[in-house]
């Protein structure tokens, strides 16, 4: 036999938990009254002949003449003590034994004499009360004449029958109810997690169709609230992924747009003889390009960092002596100043060598001979001034601009330093600042929350 499979859907696998919890509890409670019921049948009467005999000294009283009164007792009660005199009864009698009043002529002789004792103890009890083995229940009451006591008793067999025919009643009757309720709850809720999981199903056509339509989202339209994040988060990973498509193929374009001048240089000069020197010059400044490229889209994807305890101070040393040569063909002074290091910052220190070595690089090719490029490190920034002649105010906005150069510059660069250095700072949660410093211009890296 094939083990049972669980529902593959979720409505399905709802509606089975519903019910098997639903079935749990119904077996649980039904098997506790069942075994209630089961147990010893004089312990279950003793709570109802308790309670009807605390009723009827509730109901005793005296008449003018002094004659102990009592208020008839239900129909019920009536029949079955007209019915079976033998077996069900009471009697009520004062603190000298004597008998005062009592169920039924007809056992006058059992239940004025039989087991009767002077001031008894309220609760139950046994005796033999003609003939019959009885359970007595007792309960003191007080009247102005003084106090008496009320005894109710059944016979053990009657007990029994009782008792049996009660817990086949309630077995069946609980049976039925089960029976019902497991179809009445599986209806209602059937209809109520369809309900339910319409938004759920309208979620996977939408999904499907976001496939086929580039920038579309999954709406949070009447979505229960434990599915919003989900959904959120879906959304959220869909702006990644076409935020990733998009840059690379950006990516593709800017590079086959600045590689296809110099190739096409590149080939002329070789066809025209050109000197080694200068095909190798030409051939550095490709390269120079192509590591550009590649180093931006590596910084533009978060998911390539690797963020540890960085020491920042030691990747400014690094940078300084990396640029050391660059610094002296320029005949410009490098100096490194630190008051006092960063601390606890949280970083790639492979990105943050190549933020500070642009910086640094642009710095030194727009300083003149003789001038000084200086990188001052505080605990919340990092500063890179020159000593050249300044930004113009119309190039401010265009400095992170990928591939833009100004005009005044030497050098042959790539035109991306700074928007690597814009991309590095923006996936640290960091800041880039630029102002004129007269003389020169100063690019400030301000480290915000993380110093």
């Amino acid at each position: 036999m094939s083990a049972m499979r669980w529902p593959t859907s979720l409505q399905g696998r709802l509606l089975a938990a519903y019910l098997a919890a639903w079935l749990g509890t119904a077996a649980l409670v039904g098997g506790a009254v069942m075994l209630y019921l089961r147990g010893d049948p004089m312990r279950w009467a003793d709570h109802s002949g308790a309670i009807f005999a605390m009723k009827l000294a509730d109901a005793l009283g005296q008449d003018a003449d002094d004659r102990l009164t009592v208020v008839p007792p239900p129909e019920a009660v009536r029949w079955l003590i007209e019915a079976l005199p033998h077996d069900f009864g009471y009697r009520v009698f004062d603190a000298r034994g004597r008998v005062l009043l009592w169920s039924s002529p007809e056992t006058a002789s059992g239940w004025t004499a039989a087991g009767l004792v002077a001031q008894p103890k309220e609760g139950p009890s046994r005796a033999d009360i003609g003939g019959q083995p009885m359970r007595l229940w007792t309960r003191a009451a007080e009247l102005p004449n003084g106090p008496v006591w009320v005894q109710v008793g059944a016979s053990e067999r009657l007990i029994a029958l009782v008792h049996s025919g009660t817990t086949m009643r309630l077995g069946g009757a609980m049976a039925v109810t089960a029976v019902l309720s497991i179809l009445l709850l599986g209806v209602v809720q059937f209809f109520v997690l369809r309900q339910l999981m319409r938004p759920v199903r309208r979620l996977s056509r939408e999904a499907m169709d976001v496939a086929h339509q580039p920038g579309r989202r999954l709406r949070l339209d009447d979505l229960p609230a434990e599915l919003q994040p989900l959904v959120q988060t879906f959304n959220q990973s869909l702006d990644s992924v076409e935020l990733g498509y998009e840059r690379q193929l950006r990516f593709l374009a800017d590079a086959a747009h600045e590689l296809k001048t110099p190739l096409a240089l590149l080939r002329a000069q070789v066809e025209l003889g050109e000197k080694p020197a200068v095909l190798l010059e030409d051939i550095d400044h490709m390269t120079r390009q192509v590591q550009q490229l590649l180093l931006l889209a590596e910084v533009t994807e978060l998911h390539s960092y690797r963020h540890e305890p960085l020491d920042v101070a030691c990747v400014v040393d690094d940078v300084g002596r990396f640029l050391q040569p660059l610094a002296a063909r320029h005949r410009v002074l490098l100096r490194s100043e630190t008051s006092q290091p960063p601390s606890g910052l949280q970083g790639d220190r492979d990105a943050l060598f190549a933020l500070v070595k642009n910086l640094a690089e642009n710095a030194i090719s727009c300083s003149p001979a003789g001038g000084t490029v200086r990188l001052s490190l505080s605990p919340s920034s990092l500063v890179v001034r020159d000593e050249g002649g300044g930004i113009a105010p119309a190039h401010f906005e265009h400095l992170f601009k990928r591939f833009w150069r100004a005009p005044s510059r030497r050098d042959r660069g790539a035109g991306l330093g700074l928007a690597i250095c814009e991309a590095v700072s923006r996936a640290h949660g960091w800041r880039i600042a630029v102002r004129n410093a007269q003389p020169g211009a100063e690019f400030t890296v301000h480290f915000g929350a993380q110093s």
